[in-house]
């Protein structure tokens, strides 16, 4: 068979599904003539043809997955009350066609186990005893909270059993009919990765995970079970179609066991690795984070090449409070090329982990209420809002206010991903900021903290142009809803500064802000942002730090009277604030920017070594993230100028004033420029952004 993969996949469903059309008393010669002799290729289609819908195996199926089968009397009855082994039977977990589970007492140890039986009738058959086996080595390999414990495998008149961890809860497959925040979300898919990380690590590919096949415990801690199909260092290859397990196809829509979280690779040849688990729990958690599966079809054939060829809904359309980042995550996850996806388990955790750590610190009950009130308060009148402040002006707690709406919530929770000051969370400020717009299309706070959201993701050059157009929009939107918003004029004002570089008219914006509501801290940074392009350092650094006084607990305040620093040539200040960033955020990428940069111009190259070392021991200190290019052009005349090459300088120079590029608002005062201020070019430069030299 010379075919390429996917073309001999694509043919056997071409054959089957014409098959399906033919009388079945002539199905079997009209396959023959299709196949033109090819037996390989008629045996494929043959399988899929009489394939059963009964055909889910025992060893493929935890207890759990069972339990609402029918019980088979009369054999389950006989065993309760018997010892096998040394197993008291205590009674009957779950049964089905092709064997039972039971809760049984290890009368050696005193402890409560799994008891997995193998009917009579099935330990004759080979595979079965095969598969059984496997089971039992590959699970007992591994030692891993995450992974349902193996304790024993024997065989007692004639019963042949597995003794298992007895792992009380409820399978994934049943939590995903109730809803599920994205914490508990990135959390369940933290513990699976790190069990499957294990596993990989020793040669094992679990091959089936499913809902079904991850118990969630009472305690939240995650099992994952069934190693019956697993594969052992490579050493088994299986039919495409030999792991598939089925459930009755009786409408559109309906799921086809195991079908709908393979792997492509695993449905066209079998041929299976970690990332095939990579992609398999890719599914699981989107299903989690979305309620619906990925792929899914009426038929084998149908959701076969949803597998193949059709690209997921995206997340956000199906839930907009979900982070953007483990949108990226999981789709990553689900690439149909096994090269374009995470390369195993462990690189995965690399990019669950951070986002764990921000969802558990950004938790809903984590954000202070001092901080919420700050940002609910912006809201003005909104519902909600309002209803806190009565409670705040008479001293008492915040927590004794009545609930906020879910929009304000939201607002609240886009401005806490702002006052990061990293470019991980603006994706999250946006879709904080616009679920709140479509809860409440009315709600002018939210426009406006989109628009901030908007030119912060322009900044960080993912779609420049767009972004601030977006971010203009917003923000007159904001402006014609409520024209008393502060937000709403603190956000044009940024657009103006950023984007339009039309000074005067950025002012405006920031002081009408200050003028409405004289503790916006935004508006005191962007605007202490703009004194210091105009040459005001002092001014600038005073600005900023009346903002830091209206919010002593924002990151975003620190690394911007860092910055404030790094233009005044005060070093050691600038070491100070970028310090005070690391203590709120030990792995904040511009912050350690802003230290090297400081210790760099202060000649402390064994302090500039070590963070650079850090960065490169730890991945997460710095990676951007994906369809970032972090200034490119910008760096490019950044590294001519310090090289002292400054033809090559001044011509990027130009071209990045031609596009507005906002990281140049401060080059008539940032010290990364000073090679360049002798230069007649350099006031060039100046006069054509209308800034003056400072």
């Amino acid at each position: 068979m010379n075919q390429p993969v996917m073309d001999y996949w694509t043919t056997v469903k071409r054959i089957h599904q014409s098959a399906l059309d033919v009388d079945p008393s002539k199905r079997a010669a009209f396959v023959d003539e299709l196949c033109g002799g090819d037996e390989a290729l008629r045996r494929e289609v043959n399988s899929l043809l009489t394939y059963a819908s009964d055909a889910e195996t025992f060893l493929e199926r935890p207890a759990a997955d069972i339990a609402t089968a029918p019980p088979s009397e009369p054999h389950e009855t006989a065993l309760v009350g018997r010892t096998v082994s040394h197993y008291q039977v205590l009674s009957l977990l779950g049964a089905g066609g092709m064997g039972e589970v039971y809760l049984a007492r290890d009368s050696r140890l005193d402890r409560t186990v799994a008891l997995k039986i193998l009917p009579g009738e099935l330990a004759a058959d080979p595979e079965r005893m095969q598969r059984f086996a496997r089971e039992a080595k590959a699970a007992s390999a591994l030692n891993h909270p995450n992974v349902a414990t193996i304790y024993d495998v024997g065989e007692s008149d004639g019963i042949r059993f597995i003794v298992m961890e007895h792992v009380e809860g409820e399978t994934i497959a049943g939590r995903i009919g109730r809803p599920m925040g994205p914490s508990e979300v990135v959390d369940i898919a933290v513990q699976a990765a790190d069990a499957l990380d294990v596993a990989h690590a020793k040669g094992i590919t679990h091959r089936d995970i499913k809902p079904a096949n991850l118990m969630l415990t009472h305690r939240g801690q995650v099992k994952v079970l069934d190693f019956g199909v697993a594969k052992v260092n490579r050493s088994e290859e299986v039919r495409p179609h030999a792991d598939w397990t089925a459930e009755p196809v009786t409408a559109v829509g309906s799921v086809v066991g195991s079908g709908p979280y393979m792997s492509p690779e695993q449905v066209v040849s079998g041929d299976v690795d970690p990332r095939s688990d990579v992609f398999s729990l890719g599914v699981v958690i989107y299903q989690m984070a979305t309620g619906q599966l990925p792929f899914s079809g009426s038929t084998r054939a149908e959701l076969t090449d949803h597998i193949l060829h059709t690209a997921p809904e995206p997340m956000l359309q199906l839930n907009p409070a979900l982070p953007s980042e483990l949108e990226r995550v999981t789709l990553k996850c689900l690439h149909k090329r096994r090269d374009d996806r995470y390369q195993s388990a462990r690189e995965l955790l690399t990019d669950l982990w951070p986002l764990k750590r921000r969802l558990d610190a950004n938790a809903a009950g984590a954000v202070p209420d001092a901080v919420r009130f700050e940002f609910l308060r912006r809201a003005g009148s909104h519902r909600g809002a309002a209803a806190l402040k009565p409670a705040v002006a008479d001293g008492a707690s915040t927590t004794d206010a009545p609930r906020p709406s879910e929009a304000s919530e939201l607002l609240a929770r886009g401005w806490v991903h702002l006052r990061s000051g990293s470019f991980f969370e603006v994706p999250d400020a946006v879709s904080a900021f616009q679920a709140a717009t479509v809860i409440d299309p009315t709600f002018a706070a939210a426009w406006a903290g989109l628009a901030h959201a908007k030119v912060a993701s322009a900044m960080n050059r993912n779609v420049l142009v767009e972004a601030y157009g977006e971010a203009r929009a917003a923000a007159l939107r904001a402006l014609a809803l409520d024209d008393a918003s502060p937000d709403a004029h603190a956000a044009l004002g940024e657009v103006m500064l950023f984007a339009e570089w039309d000074w005067i008219a950025a002012e405006r914006s920031f002081q009408r802000a200050l003028a409405i509501d004289p503790n916006h801290a935004h508006a005191y940074l962007r605007y202490g942002d703009l004194m210091e392009a105009l040459g005001d350092l002092e001014r600038g650094f005073h600005l900023k730090l009346q903002g830091l006084e209206c919010d002593s607990t924002s990151v975003l305040a620190h690394l911007l009277i860092a910055v404030s620093c790094w233009n005044r040539r005060r070093y050691d200040d600038m070491i100070v604030f970028a310090n005070k960033a690391l203590d709120r955020d030990p792995q904040h990428h511009f912050a350690r920017e802003l230290l090297m940069g400081a210790y760099w111009k202060l000649g402390d190259r064994e302090r500039v070594d070590e963070l650079r070392r850090a960065a490169l021991e730890n991945p997460n200190l710095s990676r951007v993230p994906e369809g970032t290019d972090y200034g490119a052009e910008f760096q490019l005349a950044l590294h001519s100028a310090i090289a002292g090459d400054l033809d090559a300088a001044f011509e990027h120079l130009q071209r990045l004033i031609d596009k507005r590029e906002p990281a140049l608002i401060h080059l008539a005062v940032a010290p990364q420029w000073d090679n360049l201020r002798a230069d007649p070019r350099f006031n060039q430069c100046l006069l054509r952004m209308q800034l003056r030299s400072a």
